[in-house]
């Protein structure tokens, strides 16, 4: 029997997924951040490691047949090199492919893998592909390098408006307490000594988006006015693509992936309407399977074989 070895390295947590040789799911494992850049590369290599332990399930598989390595942080060309280097040492597979976590991404959530993918998780990030492979990636890499949207986004615009609302300089908003509420603070005076000393965890504030859309569904309009710009941003990233790639026809796929665009269902279907002002080709659909699962399949196809099961496997 042979297995192949699918790992979505990430900046808060490594996820890891085996199949067989007949694309049957085998295990799956979680262990915590894979991105080198955010934790080093002897750590990010340890979680790899202990993610692949736990999908094993117990089972003996001493090699696999070949093996994919989504990455965050696999931007440049340095990137690619290095960590190509890391992930062959690992020793664990006779094939190795490593790529950049959008583009597993895109494989889970598009079954002929082409289109586009838009990511608000922690970060924001936009991947398109052609079906003649000829691809496009934004840097990802934060405000500097053009990008805003995701959590970390997010979150710093929800504080903003909170203190703007408390200090008279902006719109009065639910936001102004229920930001205080949710950092168990009595007092902005307490609150932002708390946050300027960072007293406050980094995860903690990442943590918070959420909270955005519960003030949203109560009509807030600071809060709305936070989400419509998710939006925007994503319909903004997703026509950028489709015109530097001129893709065209029918159903041009457009996979919407991360945790900010499950805060809200209404989501999928305002970027999907506000897109077809644009390009009205486009189909706009939600992940619905893990990034992982793409990881594996990419690396099933590396060995010549065609997938033509469902992605929902993990």
């Amino acid at each position: 029997m042979e297995y192949f070895l699918g790992v979505d390295a990430g900046g808060s947590k490594t996820e890891a997924l085996i199949i067989d040789e007949q694309g049957n799911k085998i295990g799956i494992g979680r262990s915590g951040p894979g991105n080198y850049e955010s934790v080093g590369v002897e750590k990010a290599k340890e979680n790899w490691l202990l993610a692949i332990e736990q999908a094993k399930s117990g089972m003996e598989i001493k090699q696999f047949k070949a093996a994919c390595f989504g990455l965050a942080g696999a931007d440049f060309p340095e990137d690619f090199e290095m960590l190509t280097q890391v992930v062959s040492s690992l020793g664990i597979a006779d094939k190795y492919l490593v790529e950049n976590d959008t583009v597993i991404a895109l494989r889970a959530g598009s079954p002929e893998f082409w289109g586009v993918l838009i990511v608000m998780g922690s970060g924001t990030n936009g991947y398109g592909r052609r079906k003649d492979g000829r691809d496009f990636r934004f840097y990802g890499e934060g405000y500097a390098f053009g990008d805003w949207g995701g959590g970390s986004s997010v979150v710093q615009e929800m504080l903003h408006m909170a203190f703007r609302s408390y200090d008279g300089r902006g719109d009065k908003t639910l936001l102004e307490s229920e930001v205080l509420r949710y950092f168990g603070y009595c007092h902005y005076d307490e609150f932002a000594k708390a946050l300027y000393y960072g007293k406050i965890h980094r995860e903690q504030i990442i943590h918070m988006a959420p909270l955005l859309f519960e003030v949203a569904a109560k009509g807030d309009k600071v809060a709305l006015s936070i989400a419509f710009r998710v939006c925007d941003e994503a319909v903004t990233m997703a026509k950028t693509i489709i015109s530097k790639l001129e893709l065209s026809g029918e159903d041009i796929p457009v996979v919407l992936a991360g945790s900010l665009f499950k805060g809200a269902p209404w989501m999928v279907e305002y970027i999907s309407s506000k897109l077809h002002a644009y390009v009205p080709g486009t189909k706009v659909t939600l992940l619905a399977t893990k990034p992982v699962v793409g990881a594996a399949i990419l690396a099933w196809e590396s060995v010549g074989r065609k997938w033509s099961k469902p992605t929902e496997i993990y």
